[in-house]
Order: structure tokens, then C-alpha cells, then sequence
């Protein structure tokens, strides 16, 4: 799994400093970015190819709240077969190494002039970070 450090803003929280809970999406894009990038691939480069990488469905579960200037680490994964879909899986901890959430994305690969699903680009099918 791959690993990236965020620190909680200000703006993410509510008057009692926790991270309101439509943030976490937002903590796995930056996860599932990150993950991507360190793979040697970027999302401009698979949209400059063509393909567009719509979610379809996501899922998170929370356990203890997160909070006003912590240091998160996120946790990304890919889960299953890559097919005209992915599936990105993720965990965060807070400083602590106490497991804030988990969850789940699943995009599709589109065609950017179609809008039609095509098959994942060549660099993402060698992903090789299961869960």
C-alpha cells in the first residue's frame, strides 16, 4: 500500500475542531493521486491520452474522529482485478497510528470523446498494490 501525510485544516472542521465527514472523499482523492503519481503515471497524462476516470461508487466507514492539525496518513490500495474499472481501497490513521476510517472508490474508464467505458491504460493495468 502506498502511503501519503496530509495535515488537517482548519477549514475541514467543524466548531468543535473535527473533520466533518465529507472531507474523508476528499482525503482518498488525494490518497489515490498520490498513489498514482508514485507509480510514474499522472491523472493529466491518462486524460491527455484520452481516458477520463469517473467514480462510480464510494464507501467510507468511520471509527474515531479526526481532528484540527493532526497529521493523517492515508493508505491506498488496489483491491481485485483491474478491468474496465478499479477499485482503490483506503485507510487512515491519525498520529497516533489509531485507525480513523476505511473505504473504498471504484472508478471507470472512459472514453473522453465517446463517453463509452474502454479498457484501463496499459500503465495502470501493471498496478501491483493489492490489499
Amino acid at each position: 500500500m502506498h502511503e501519503t501525510k496530509i495535515r488537517v485544516q482548519y477549514y475541514e472542521t467543524d466548531r468543535m475542531g473535527v473533520v466533518h465527514h465529507s472531507n474523508y472523499i476528499r482525503y482518498f482523492e488525494t490518497g489515490r493521486t498520490e498513489f498514482i503519481r508514485s507509480c510514474g503515471i499522472s491523472y493529466a497524462s491518462i486524460e491527455a491520452d484520452g481516458v477520463l476516470m469517473p467514480i462510480i461508487s464510494a464507501e467510507c466507514r468511520y471509527f474515531l474522529p479526526a481532528r484540527y492539525d493532526e497529521i493523517l496518513t492515508i493508505r491506498t490500495g488496489i483491491s481485485g482485478k483491474i478491468t474496465a474499472r478499479i477499485c482503490f481501497t483506503y485507510e487512515i490513521y491519525n498520529e497516533t497510528a489509531q485507525l480513523v476510517c476505511t473505504g473504498s472508490t471504484v472508478l471507470a474508464f472512459m472514453d473522453a470523446a465517446t463517453r463509452r467505458p474502454v479498457r484501463p491504460p496499459e500503465a495502470i493495468t501493471k498496478l501491483r498494490y493489492e490489499v
